[in-house]
């Protein structure tokens, strides 16, 4: 990447967009504050289902989303496997006061990560600036992976069309040979 431009859009997770989605209204605000004087965007969802509804609802969608894996309902864990499933780029960071919360997220290869409750604002910031970079890294590796496989499926195609236009150059030459041999054959 161009170092001008690097330096010019500065890293990715700076300016982010963030859902912070816990059914403790005061952990909500305190975590909305927190990730506001770092310079993150920050929208709150008091439960799963309108966490859900307010990531549907967005055209562009969350650079994290930082849920809280115990809440009545659609739980931490729901959020994390309907986000994988379909909207894979978004980045997720689970909450927990269990140590023992190991979240399975369905058919997962990326693991979920769980940042451990009670949390500095020290660790929460570095743990989201983390999951984005993490998050980011991927799409842009996936991408590539797109674009190759893509710049492949163009020369296979370009190969087709030369074979098809070759095949059909050959076709009007019999023709027209067998053309050339009839009117030769008529008597005179």
């Amino acid at each position: 990447m161009d170092a001008g431009l690097t330096a010019t859009q500065g890293p990715a997770w700076r300016g982010a967009t963030v859902l912070v989605v816990d059914d403790e209204a005061p952990l909500r605000e305190l975590l909305r504050r927190t990730l506001n004087e770092e310079g993150f965007r920050v929208e709150e969802a008091h439960d799963g289902e309108s966490a859900l509804r307010l990531i549907q609802a967005r055209s562009e969608p969350f650079d994290l989303v930082l849920t809280d894996l115990s809440m009545p309902h659609i739980d931490g864990r729901r959020v994390s496997e309907t986000l994988r499933r379909y909207r894979p780029s978004v980045a997720v960071l689970c909450m927990s006061s269990d140590p023992d919360a190991v979240p399975y997220v369905e058919s997962s290869d990326t693991p979920v990560r769980v940042l451990l409750k009670p949390f500095t604002p020290d660790d929460l910031y570095h743990a989201v600036r983390d999951a984005i970079t993490r998050a980011t890294d991927l799409a842009a590796i996936a991408e590539a992976e797109i674009v190759r496989a893509h710049a492949g499926l163009s020369r296979l195609a370009l190969a087709i069309e030369e074979s098809r236009t070759t095949r059909v150059q050959m076709l009007d030459l019999v023709v027209a040979a067998r053309e050339l041999r009839r009117v030769a054959a008529r008597p005179g």
